[in-house]
């Protein structure tokens, strides 16, 4: 064999094994990388109802593609204070745990300080870890740790979800 289709071989073979750790390294990471609250497709949601102890019910529904307030009242609602709305389907999980394992009420999650119904999906939001400041999150029967990058959207007031300002009363 020759000297320079020696080399080639050695060459193609190391590119190889590059491209096969680059993978198994990329592969790796998707695995440790947090999973989402819910595996809900936020583009895909039509009805969205937010009902918290501390503010006002509010619900929404996409029609024709463009979100609707209807409680409320029904009007054209921003479609980008949805969207920060349903961020918190996507939100990454810290930690996950059977719920039957934890006191609800100490959790801030009997009741829930607020629920975010997305379509057929409940989430229920809790208090806060007082180390970390996450959220309890419960979802079915698992409790989850959240990151509390949503809570003060989900407690604004309707006025600030819609295209046009309410009219005085």
């Amino acid at each position: 064999m020759r000297k320079s289709t020696r080399s080639l071989l050695i060459l193609a073979a190391s590119v190889i094994a590059l491209a096969a750790a680059v993978y198994a390294e990329l592969a790796r990471e998707r695995g440790l990388a947090p999973q989402p609250v819910t595996r809900l497709d936020p583009a895909s949601v039509t009805h969205l109802q937010i009902r918290c102890q501390s503010c006002t019910t509010r619900v929404f529904e996409r029609v024709d593609g463009a979100w609707q307030m209807r409680v409320p009242q029904a009007a054209s609602a921003n479609p980008e204070a949805v969207a920060r709305l349903l961020a918190v389907l996507r939100a990454p999980v810290r930690t996950r745990a059977p719920m039957a394992n934890y006191d609800a009420a100490k959790l801030g999650l009997d009741p829930p300080q607020i629920s975010v119904i997305a379509d057929a999906t409940r989430i229920d939001i809790g208090g806060e870890d007082p180390i970390d400041h996450d959220r309890y999150v419960r979802v079915g029967d698992e409790l989850l740790r959240v990151p509390d990058r949503f809570s003060a959207r989900l407690l604004e007031s309707p006025e600030s979800e819609l295209l046009e300002p309410m009219p005085a009363k």
